[in-house]
This record gives C-alpha cells, structure tokens and sequence, in this order.
C-alpha cells in the first residue's frame, strides 16, 4: 500500500478533475460555437455561462455577453478560475507538488500544454479557429490520459486520479446533455434537428457508439438514455458512477477494508438517484432538473472523499 499522505492524495485527486475539466470545457465551447453560427451574440453563448453557473462572474468583467466575451472568459482569461488556461495552471501546480509520484512523461506533456495555453494569440481565439483550438485542448488532454493510463503506478494514486477523472466527466456529460436539451422545444426543422442530435453526439466522441445501439435516427429519448446508462460507453454517466464505486472498493480494500460511511452514504444516494431516473417521459424540464441532482450529489460525494481522505492537510 502506497500510504498516500492526504496533501498528496488531494493533489493527484484534483490533477485527474482538473485535466478532464479542460478537455470537457473545450468540448462544450466546441459544440456551443457549431449550435450558434446563425446567432453568434444571441443566448446561445449565455447557456454556457448558465451551465456553469458563472453568469454573475462574467458580468463583473465583461460589459456584454457576445461570443468573443465567452470565448475569451473560458479559455484565456487567467483571471476566471474556469477557464482552461487556468485549470491547465491547476493541474501543473497540483502535479508539481506530487512530481515525485508521476511519471517524467505525465510531467513533460504537461509543461508543454501550460506553455501552449500561455502563447494563445487573439487570432487563435477568433470564432472562425475555435473549433481548430478546442481539437488541439481536446487531443492535448486526451495524450495526457493516455500517458497516464501507460505509466502511472497503480495502488492509491491511481484511484484517487481515477476518482477525480470519473467524477468530473460524469459531471461534465450532465452539463452537455442539459445543454442539447435546452434546444430541444425549438422549432428547428426535421433537417436541422438532426444536425443538432448528431453534434451534441459527437461533442462526447459518442456518435459511432450511439449508431452502434441505434443504426437509424436520433430520438431524443434513445441519446439521453444512452448518455446517461450506457454500461459500455466511456463518458456515460452510469459508466463513469461504476467505475468511480469500483475504485473506492479498491480504495477500501488497500485501507484494510475499512469502509468510511460519509463517503458510502453519498455513493449510494448518487447510484440510487441514477437508478431511479427522470421517471416517467423525458421531457426537457424533468430531464433538466434530473440533471440537476445529478450534478449536487456528484458534488456530494467529492465533498465526502475530501473530508475522509484529504481533511489531513
């Protein structure tokens, strides 16, 4: 057993959140400028801002919501928390202090993403190249995992890097999904609407998947179920609950098998809540709101993992 001190634990926990956090907030950047091409300075660009409930933040530094604004607030602006040049820092700062436990290679790619981020000019953030920038973040991000998943030691670390990973992309998927919906009751033709189910697909690198279930179409229902309970889909909600349980019984198990009730009790009330569903007809206010208490008791239980394991710092 690695007998991970807790200050380190909490550093590898938030790199593995931080890193897919990136990635995610690309995507969603990515999917939002393909939804507002028609409308580029209309709402759409303030459903991101709604998604992460950073409404009130922006409009203290920004005078209007328009595309450039958002843009600029969720990629480069050093000084939003959220945006990927900012989580990209977090995630270098969390690495350095653990750059004993990680691999040469995880350090490495890890340096060069930050130092890209950093030399981000305005012309690569003009709306015309954000669908090129967000691939590059996408596929920066996506080499990290798999450097990681290639030559980070297994034991405590990597549950707790796995933890935060499934944890934030289980979050992330939520968000996405809301998103696709909120458009749902707009009147955009059979043609249009198919466009739109097809990019909200592809925005999780899921449109292969899907047709592999579904050959023909894209009910509105089928995606959500598909999103949210797909056993074998990599960034579906119910996947990603899965493996977060089977790495906190692994987790358990390195600690002697103690099992640590806060954290249990919160697992539990996430899998019951999965398990039960929207109920009924998935209409875009119940999903909604479902999505909602999926991403609260998301929150619950990193709450409850950083109480139990990190309260040592």
């Amino acid at each position: 057993m690695d007998n991970l001190i807790a200050r380190f634990a909490d550093n590898i926990f938030w790199l593995g959140r931080y890193m897919e956090r990136a990635e995610n907030v690309a995507r969603i950047l990515d999917i939002n400028e393909t939804y507002a091409r028609e409308n580029e300075e209309g709402p759409d660009w303030q459903r991101v801002l709604v998604l992460y409930a950073d409404t009130d933040a922006f409009l203290a530094r920004y005078a209007v919501i328009d595309a450039a604004s958002v843009v600029a607030f969720y990629i480069n602006d050093r000084d939003n928390p959220s945006s990927i040049v900012s989580v990209i820092f977090q995630a270098r700062e969390n690495a350095r202090s653990v750059r004993h436990l990680i691999s040469t290679e995880m350090w490495t790619h890890l340096n060069i993403s930050h130092n890209r981020m950093l030399e981000l000019t305005p012309r690569a953030l003009q709306l015309g190249n954000l669908s090129r920038l967000c691939s590059e973040i996408k596929e920066s991000c996506q080499t990290f995992e798999g450097i990681a998943e290639g030559t980070f030691l297994r034991g405590e670390r990597w549950c707790f890097y796995q933890m935060g990973k499934y944890i934030e992309r289980a979050d992330q998927t939520t968000r996405i999904l809301d998103m696709g919906f909120a458009r749902a009751g707009e009147d955009l033709g059979a043609a249009m609407e198919a466009v739109h189910w097809n990019v909200l697909l592809r925005s999780v690198a899921g449109y292969h998947a899907y047709r592999s279930r579904h050959p023909a179409g894209s009910r509105p229902r089928d995606i959500a179920i598909f999103l949210l309970y797909d056993r074998e889909f990599p960034r579906a909600v119910g996947l990603c609950v899965e493996r977060l349980s089977t790495r906190l019984i692994e987790l358990e198990t390195l600690h002697g098998h103690r099992r640590h009730d806060s954290v249990e009790a919160a697992r539990r009330a996430l899998v019951f809540a999965l398990d039960t569903g929207p109920g009924g007809e998935i209409t875009r206010q119940r999903l909604h709101k479902f999505l909602d208490e999926l991403q609260i008791l998301l929150g619950g239980v990193s709450s409850a993992i950083a109480t139990t394991y990190f309260s040592g710092r």
